[in-house]
C-alpha cells in the first residue's frame, strides 16, 4: 500500500484494500453488512472510498475477514480519518486526493489554466471570478490550498504532467496583463521541466475531438495502473472508470497531442502572448 498525505487517498486505498479481503476471503457485502449491522450501501460506500469507518468497525471486518496481520491495514484506516489541510468543493476532494496520489496526469483544458501550473495570482482572480459573492478570505484560504497542492510537483516521485492546452487558455484576459504575462512565462518555465510537458493547441488546428469539453486522466500510484478520468463542470464533478470509456477519451488525448504544437513551438507561442504579440 503507498503512501500519501491525502485523507481521500487513504480512504481509497483502504477500500481497495477491504474489498480485496472481503473477496480473499469469500465474504459477500452482505456479510459485511451484517457483521457492521449496517445496509450493504455502506459497505458499498467503503470499499469505494466515500465513507470513514471507526477502528471498532475495521476490526470487526478483519475479524470476519480472518486477517491476522492487520497493523498496516489499521495505520491505513487511522490515516484516513484525518482532516485534510487541503480546502477545496466538497464535490471536488475525492479529485484532490487521486491528484496527490496520481503517478501520471494527463489534462485537456479548454478554458484556464490547470490548478497545478497556475500562479498565485492568476488562482486568485479565476477564484474569485467563479463565485463573485465569496468572501475575499475564503478566496486567500482556496488559493492557498491550491499553492500547497503544487508542492508535489517539486518533491520525490512527482508526477508526469502533459497539459495541452487549447490556444483560448493563454489568449483570454485573466487578470491584468501583469497577472497575465507573469502566468504565461511561468508556463514556458515549467515547460523545461522534465516531468512536465505542455502543448497548446492553436486555433489553426480547426475541429477537435474535445470541442467543448475539458478533462483530466490520473494514472494512480496505488494500485499500479489504476486510471480515473475526471470531468468538471461549475458546481459538480464525475469519475469515470469504465475501461471502454477511459479509452476513449486517451485515444482523444492522443489526436490532440498529434495536432497540437510541439512544446518548443508551445513555449514560443505562449512566450509571444505573454509579450502581448
Amino acid at each position: 500500500m503507498g503512501v500519501s498525505t491525502s485523507p481521500t487517498v487513504y480512504r481509497l486505498q483502504l477500500g481497495r484494500e477491504l474489498r480485496r479481503l472481503r473477496e480473499l476471503a469469500g465474504r459477500s457485502r452482505d456479510d459485511a453488512a451484517a457483521e457492521l449491522e449496517c445496509g450493504v450501501s455502506k459497505i458499498s460506500k467503503i470499499e469505494t472510498g466515500k465513507a470513514t469507518l471507526r477502528p471498532a468497525e475495521v476490526r470487526a471486518l478483519l475479524d470476519l475477514y480472518n486477517v491476522t496481520d492487520r497493523d498496516a491495514v489499521l495505520r491505513l484506516a487511522q490515516y484516513a480519518r484525518r482532516r485534510s489541510t487541503v480546502r477545496v468543493p466538497d464535490w471536488a476532494k475525492t479529485f484532490v486526493g487521486m491528484e496527490a496520489d496520481a503517478a501520471e496526469i494527463r489534462t485537456y483544458e479548454a478554458e484556464l489554466v490547470p490548478g497545478l501550473l497556475q500562479t498565485t495570482d492568476y488562482a486568485r482572480v479565476v477564484t474569485q471570478a467563479a463565485d463573485p459573492t465569496r468572501d475575499p478570505r475564503e478566496v486567500e484560504r482556496l488559493v492557498a490550498s491550491r499553492i500547497e497542492r503544487q508542492q508535489r510537483l517539486h518533491s520525490p516521485g512527482a508526477p508526469l504532467i502533459w497539459a495541452i492546452l487549447n490556444e483560448a487558455v493563454i489568449r483570454r484576459q485573466v487578470g491584468d496583463k501583469e497577472t497575465i504575462g507573469r502566468q504565461l512565462l511561468h508556463l514556458v518555465e515549467l515547460n523545461t521541466d522534465p516531468n512536465i510537458t505542455i502543448q497548446v493547441l492553436p486555433f489553426s488546428a480547426g475541429a477537435h475531438p474535445a470541442m467543448g469539453s475539458s478533462f483530466v486522466h490520473l494514472r494512480l500510484g496505488d494500485p499500479p495502473d489504476g486510471e480515473i478520468i475526471y470531468l468538471e463542470d461549475m458546481a459538480s464533478a464525475d469519475y469515470l472508470g469504465r475501461p471502454a470509456l477511459i479509452a476513449s477519451y486517451l485515444t482523444a488525448f492522443g489526436m490532440l497531442a498529434q495536432m497540437a504544437l510541439s512544446p518548443t513551438q508551445s513555449s514560443l507561442l505562449i512566450k509571444s502572448a505573454a509579450l502581448g504579440e
